[in-house]
């Protein structure tokens, strides 16, 4: 009996303590059903030092902080035109009036009024467009302002806070955050938006031309479209990154427009479906279509049909890409651009022009 007794006992130390701690688990925890977990490390993308502050600061503190930091500087925009009114908004960009919104909220207006965070309500004139960039500069006949602090849209990671503010559907001086979606997005539309950011902070109409920022309350990108079959907040928005826009903002100061560079020619991007079907040389590319009479492309000899598959150096893969790099470059610059001319791979020399206001 004793020893049926002493057998147990040992079989239970066993299934209790020594079997618990060979898989890892601490008896205790065995006891109060709790299994034991390896703790697995996840390896987090690279990210700058500035980068990963920002995003350690990111929480509900983070926010009130950006929004004392930069409302103040958000303004209000209200629109006559010929055909009706319409609202948008903007940021102080400068001490001396100088405010920054869309192209499109300003496009074909008669009369603009700003109201500022103060409570005064000033009229605007225009001081530049650029609607290849949807941007704006206006100008305030005030003094003493505060300033928008502006960042840097190169450094940002998906998944750092993002913050928009602006007046949706008139409601002004608003804020909503969330996250940044996505980098590098091409939209289509009325106008073609290249390289933007993607954010789920809830943006709708009246948010346009407002600044979108990080955690530091440093205006990271201008709040420019949405995505939406209702109309309204789907998740989806898009805004200019600083980066981009900073140049084009300084050019409108300085000279009332931008100059952009230009091929002079038109296409559309070459599938794979496409290339199947004609037995092309190259899967994928930009097909032009139109090449403008007199134009760079026209000069240097491109024709209609080529497929272009490298400009400067970089790899060109569609249409969209193609625009883009020769908006990052300058009136005057010449660049190699490669292409296949039925099966034959060609190299040519384009030299960028300024591009036409009626393009």
């Amino acid at each position: 009996m004793l020893a049926s007794l002493l057998t147990a006992l040992v079989t239970t130390l066993v299934i209790l303590v020594v079997l618990p701690l060979a898989f890892g688990n601490k008896p205790l925890d065995f006891l109060r059903g709790k299994s034991g977990e390896r703790t697995v490390v996840m390896q987090q993308p690279s990210m700058s030092e500035g980068a990963a502050e920002r995003v350690e600061a990111a929480g509900l503190q983070a926010v009130v902080a950006a929004v004392s930091k930069t409302l103040p500087a958000v303004v209000n925009i209200e629109v006559a035109a010929l055909l009706g009114s319409g609202i948008g908004s903007g940021f102080i960009y400068r001490e001396d009036g100088y405010i920054v919104t869309n192209n499109h909220v300003v496009s074909n207006a008669r009369d603009i009024k700003v109201s500022l965070l103060d409570g005064r309500v000033l009229e605007a004139k225009i001081i530049g467009t650029d609607p290849d960039n949807d941007l704006a500069v206006l100008k305030i006949d005030a003094s003493g302002l505060p300033v928008a602090e502006l960042g840097s849209s190169a450094e940002l990671v998906v998944g750092e806070l993002a913050i928009a503010m602006g007046s949706p559907q008139g409601f002004e001086q608003s804020v909503t955050s969330g996250i940044i979606s996505g980098l590098h997005r091409n939209i289509s539309g009325s106008v073609s938006l290249l390289d933007v950011i993607q954010t789920d902070a809830a943006i709708n109409p009246g948010n346009s031309g407002g600044p979108l920022c990080n955690a530091a309350g440093q205006v990271i990108g201008i709040n420019t479209a949405i995505y939406s079959q209702s109309g309204g907040y789907d998740g989806i928005g898009f805004a200019i990154p600083i980066d981009t826009a900073k140049p084009v903002i300084e050019e409108l100061i300085s000279s009332g427009k931008a100059v952009h560079p230009w091929m002079g020619i038109s296409g559309a991007t070459l599938t794979p479906d496409v290339a199947e079907r004609y037995k092309l040389k190259t899967q994928s590319g930009a097909l032009v279509r139109d090449v403008y009479r007199g134009g760079p492309a026209d000069r240097a000899g491109l024709q209609s049909g080529d497929i272009i598959v490298e400009l400067g150096g970089q790899p060109i893969d569609s249409m969209d890409a193609l625009i883009l790099e020769v908006r990052r470059r300058k009136v005057g610059d010449k660049v190699q651009v490669k292409f296949y001319r039925r099966d034959e791979l060609k190299e040519v020399e384009v030299t960028l022009a300024t591009k036409p206001s009626n393009y």
